[in-house]
């Protein structure tokens, strides 16, 4: 997570309001990213994040170190997402939620997109996926990371550049090259 973005969290967690709209607005973006797979349009997806935000403010005292809120802020957003997804549809409460609704042409390109995704991360090799699943969906630091796993912390940074690397080659041409504001800094 970028320093000012890191301050301005510590802030807001001491109940600096403004401090949490910068990082807000920090998230924003991928907020909304996180959350499109599970909603019908970006309208839901927006409605989403602006939900995971609000529990997140009111719940910062639950985050245990700052350094994990963005895998903590991503399951949020995917909590609220499928949360609207029920609203919308009770009847799918139990059931995936391919069945939500009649695919859009933006759910269209964003299931091909996940599939290439799911695909592509498939490829990396075992202790590439355990560190990416650590750092990005579980928000661990490399050092908890290397102790879990057993293994130096720059093997951890290693298998991170290495699968970071691969990723952006197998998805080049799925996106604009902003993969870095979506939080692949290499």
């Amino acid at each position: 997570m970028d320093a000012d973005v890191l301050n301005h969290l510590r802030r807001a967690r001491q109940g600096d309001v403004e401090a949490f709209g910068y990082v807000a607005a920090a998230f924003s973006g991928q907020l909304v990213a996180w959350a499109r797979p599970l909603c019908r349009n970006a309208a839901e997806a927006e409605d989403a994040a602006q939900e995971a935000l609000l529990v997140a403010f009111r719940s910062l005292d639950q985050l245990r170190e700052d350094e994990a809120f963005a895998g903590w802020l991503r399951t949020l957003a995917r909590t609220a997402a499928l949360r609207g997804a029920r609203r919308q549809r009770p009847d799918l409460a139990g059931e995936g939620l391919e069945a939500a609704a009649e695919p859009e042409p933006d759910a269209l390109e964003s299931a091909e997109l996940k599939q290439a995704v799911q695909g592509a991360v498939r490829e990396l090799s075992p202790g590439q996926q355990a560190v990416m699943e650590r750092y990005y969906m579980q928000g661990q630091k490399v050092e908890e990371i290397a102790a879990a796993l057993g293994v130096p912390a720059g093997t951890v940074k290693r298998r991170l550049f290495e699968a970071r690397e691969k990723l952006r080659t197998r998805l080049a041409g799925f996106g604009p090259a902003d993969t870095e504001q979506d939080g692949w800094r290499g």
